[in-house]
């Protein structure tokens, strides 16, 4: 006697996964080199409002930021004002980018942490 299973719906259908660099990773990526990054902050800057949907900005962005995570490429840490943030697991951090709360900048006010994103390549070149 066999089991039907339904099939997972891939990835890629889901909007998760990206296939190559786009230019929104590029320009995610470069930001990142500026050292954590506040979600709050990413949408209103100009390389990154050039290059997405502003109707979409935020869901893009958790997009690719999910991505680029998945790719090994970022870092997500999280920590409450003023203290310095700490390094946070990839399930963590996956929740805590697919969270468009977490770029409001009045999350902090909400008592949510403060998430940060870095691009590894910066502790790299340290």
């Amino acid at each position: 006697m066999s089991t039907l299973v339904p099939e997972a719906e891939p990835a890629e259908s889901m909007g998760v996964l990206m296939t190559g660099t786009t230019p929104l990773h590029e320009a995610l990526l470069e930001l990142g080199l500026e050292h954590w990054i506040p979600l709050s902050e990413i949408v209103a800057t100009p390389e990154v409002r050039s290059v997405v949907d502003s109707d979409r900005a935020t869901e893009m962005v958790s997009l690719a930021l999910v991505d680029l995570l998945r790719q090994g490429r970022i870092q997500v840490w999280a920590g409450r004002w003023p203290d310095e943030p700490t390094l946070v697991s990839d399930d963590l951090a996956e929740a805590m980018l697919l969270d468009g709360r977490r770029y409001a900048f009045d999350a902090v006010a909400s008592g949510d942490e403060r998430v940060y994103f870095v691009n590894v390549e910066d502790f790299a070149s340290r």
